[in-house]
């Protein structure tokens, strides 16, 4: 059998879309499993936690087409920043939880992200001062100074989310590599548009 027939194809369905769909298809299965804090959250957990982010996200000035960063670990704060970004019509970028300064520079630098979502050991010793277009960074689970407390985003908030502005087919999400140039000891960001 064919892989294309193994999976269903919808037309014009964003990801977010199919997610929240399943939440209320299978709302008391659970959905996530975070080993490290020990949390457990049902389908209907998840759907209310990317909505409410996705809310959070546009009254904290995020507007579509933006970028979100988000460096995080695997984690249930991780699966909900991806799903709530592109729901509030956001593009969301992923950096890779062992990079260090100059890579987490160079590339919320280079995609022009607005706002971070991470946690306090990922920017720990981290200068994210002088990037021109990030406005705004949250913490999950440990507080780092001068940074906002992630659960806030998770507060009930009245912020109408965007309509999409493009079909499913044309969202796209930022992806980087990060290729060190022998000759010159530096990483070069390359960043591919995803559709």
């Amino acid at each position: 059998m064919l892989r294309t027939q193994l999976y269903a194809d919808p037309d014009n369905l964003f990801v977010h879309d199919a997610i929240l769909a399943s939440c209320r298809l299978h709302a008391e299965k659970t959905a996530v499993v975070d080993a490290p804090c020990g949390r457990r959250i049902s389908y209907a957990e998840y759907g209310e936690m990317v909505l409410a982010l996705a809310h959070g996200l546009v009254a904290a000035g995020v507007k579509p087409g933006e970028v979100v960063g988000i460096f995080l670990t695997n984690s249930w704060e991780f699966c909900v920043a991806y799903h709530a970004s592109t729901l509030a019509g956001a593009i969301p970028t992923l950096l890779n939880p062992s990079y260090r300064e100059r890579e987490v520079r160079c590339q919320l630098a280079n995609s022009g992200a607005v706002l971070l979502i991470t946690d306090r050991c990922n920017i720990d010793g981290v200068d994210l001062a002088g990037l021109p277009n990030l406005r705004r960074v949250y913490c999950t689970r440990e507080q780092r100074s001068g940074a906002e407390v992630f659960s806030d985003l998770l507060k009930r908030v009245s912020a109408a989310l965007p309509l999409p502005g493009v079909s499913s087919q044309k969202t796209l999400a930022l992806s980087y590599t990060l290729l060190k140039s022998t000759s010159w000891g530096k990483s070069k960001p390359i960043s591919s548009r995803v559709i």
